[in-house]
């Protein structure tokens, strides 16, 4: 629920055109006179009406190109021993969504020297490689075969489409009235200080949609009242208080980081206790 009102801040900030601080705007109610003028912002919700809330959007796993340097030299993670072949990271290899061959082909990746970053020279995909070159990509095993070994110190920049993994996308969605306390020292000022704010929240409407207000209406105005506040410490202090009520549907999307992890290299199977043998998938 902060987010909703820390959104609407945002908005009305951003905007100017208030003449509150922006550290006054927010969900506090002022305690001495530093924190006048202010706007406090309460909220009364009707969940029985927000059937969204937590609701699942969509996954967040997306296609994504990738594009990685790599040093010609033997690893277990690149290089084979003979320079002859290099895995392919990160996993899973996929095709490039504009693509229109069914089979894998030099849109979906693409290698090149970049020893000399001024002059990169491509290499061929090809069924058959003999050269330096050339090379034939093994799509089961992610892996580059090159027609001949490369040379140990150069660098290879390496192209191709992969899957990012993300946390799956949810969505909050909270629908209810929405309480702006005006706190001022004087009628004039807290009387301005509202026409303001209703004229930036209806001017502000295709900032406040970005924002995630899918409705932001106002339902009542009420009269400015001369009260006081009593601080913590100190006296009593006398402030112009007035207050609008707005109804308000919002949702904001939540979720989408990207998941950590490794490659898995090595999955090891035991069998119970009738079986002796063992295995493992690689």
């Amino acid at each position: 629920m902060h987010l909703v009102i820390d959104r609407l801040v945002e908005v009305i900030a951003g905007a100017g055109g208030i003449s509150a601080p922006a550290g006054n705007l927010g969900s506090r109610r002022p305690s001495s006179g530093s924190d006048i003028p202010a706007v406090s912002v309460s909220l009364t919700l009707e969940t029985e009406k927000s059937p969204a809330i937590g609701r699942f959007i969509r996954s967040g796993d997306s296609l994504a190109m990738s594009s990685s340097v790599i040093e010609v030299k033997a690893s277990p993670d690149t290089f084979s021993a003979g320079l002859k072949s290099l895995r392919i990271s990160p996993l899973p290899l996929r095709k490039n969504p504009s693509s229109t061959k069914r089979e894998f082909a030099a849109d979906d990746l693409q290698v090149r020297n970049v020893t000399d970053p001024a002059n990169p020279a491509p290499y061929l995909m090809t069924g058959n490689p003999v050269r330096k070159d050339e090379f034939k990509l093994d799509v089961a095993r992610a892996q580059i075969e090159f027609g001949a070994a490369q040379t140990e110190g150069e660098k290879l920049e390496l192209t191709h489409w992969t899957v990012t993994w993300r946390d799956e996308i949810l969505a909050d969605r909270f629908i209810g009235s929405m309480a702006l306390e005006i706190w001022a020292n004087s009628f004039n000022q807290a009387d301005g200080i509202a026409r303001n704010l209703q004229d930036v929240l209806r001017s502000s409407r295709a900032l406040l949609r970005e924002k995630g207000f899918l409705k932001l209406h106002p339902f009542s105005l009420g009269p400015a009242e001369h009260l006081q506040i009593d601080p913590p410490l100190g006296s009593a202090i006398p402030v112009w208080k007035q207050k609008l009520e707005y109804r308000f549907a919002f949702e904001a999307e939540d979720g989408g980081e990207l998941s950590g992890g490794v490659p898995i290299k090595q999955v090891n199977v035991e069998m119970d206790n009738q079986i002796v043998e063992t295995f493992s998938i690689r």
